[in-house]
């Protein structure tokens, strides 16, 4: 796994957070939040709010899972992105990219999602010491269908032997079986695909499959957009800020999954 690349570091700190094993959760938390500080000061500059992020872990009746949050307001950021992937169109984003659609942009907060969902720990069972997990915890491995989902995605970047037709079929089908065939996801599985951006030198990556466009562009133009107001309906305190650095980390999360472009030689 090529970590040479500011992408390529914050992938390997994304995949660990679902890897098996014991793991000292501090540290998991640091090399992550490093490595989208690093990847922000080379794509968002001044802009970037992704200090807000955090990793951590929450308690559900089905067991405890670690996954990416917002520090102060604890909740899961496929939690937030639940609720916006039926907000409207920000009029920024038309701009910035006037042929995409509802249907789109919809599409695009809801794989994001599941993709949060992917690199999610598999639950473990809840401890009863007065809601104190250990610093070192041990988790059980990813199950099939998330395991195959996370390779999925990380053969867009780290499999160039792969035509960008097989990599779309594999994700596609990766992504249906570990999130469930609902008419939602399969109308979103058809409206992605790996393809070779039209940018130079730049590789396959995740995009829409109408137009082309790569989702990390569509989703990083969201930046300063109002928190929609069906997010506010459920996260009433959530902060610009905060909403700022669920857009920016998860543009930067689909970059992460994206090759590093190729510079020109002499």
């Amino acid at each position: 796994m090529n970590q040479s690349s500011p992408r390529g570091r914050l992938r390997q700190a994304l995949l660990c957070v679902g890897e098996r094993g014991d793991v000292n959760e501090a540290g998991l938390s640091a090399a992550v939040t490093t490595a989208l500080r690093e990847l922000a000061s080379q794509a968002l500059d001044e802009r970037s709010r992704v200090e807000l992020v955090t990793v951590g872990a929450e308690d559900r009746p089905w067991g405890r899972s670690l996954g990416l949050r917002l520090a102060d307001y604890d909740v899961e950021l496929p939690d937030v992105l639940l609720y916006a992937d039926q907000s409207d169109l920000p009029p920024q984003v038309q701009k910035s990219f006037p042929t995409l659609s509802q249907e789109e942009w919809e599409a695009v907060l809801l794989v994001s999602k599941l993709i949060f969902m992917g690199l999610q720990s598999e639950p473990e069972p809840v401890s009863d010491l007065a809601g104190q997990h250990p610093q070192v915890t041990p988790r059980p491995p990813r199950s099939v269908a998330r395991e195959q989902f996370c390779q999925a995605l990380a053969a867009i970047s780290e499999r160039a032997d792969l035509h960008q037709d097989e990599l779309t079929a594999q994700l596609r089908t990766a992504l249906l079986n570990f999130a469930s065939e609902t008419p939602d996801n399969k109308d979103a599985a058809q409206r992605i695909a790996v393809l070779h951006s039209e940018e130079p030198h730049q590789g396959p990556r995740l995009c829409l499959s109408r137009s082309g466009v790569a989702l990390a562009k569509v989703v990083l133009s969201a930046g300063g957009c109002p928190v929609p107001s069906c997010v506010l309906e459920e996260f009433p305190d959530l902060t610009q800020d905060e909403w700022n650095a669920v857009i920016h980390v998860t543009g930067l999360t689909l970059m992460a999954f994206e090759p590093e472009p190729a510079r020109d030689v002499g």
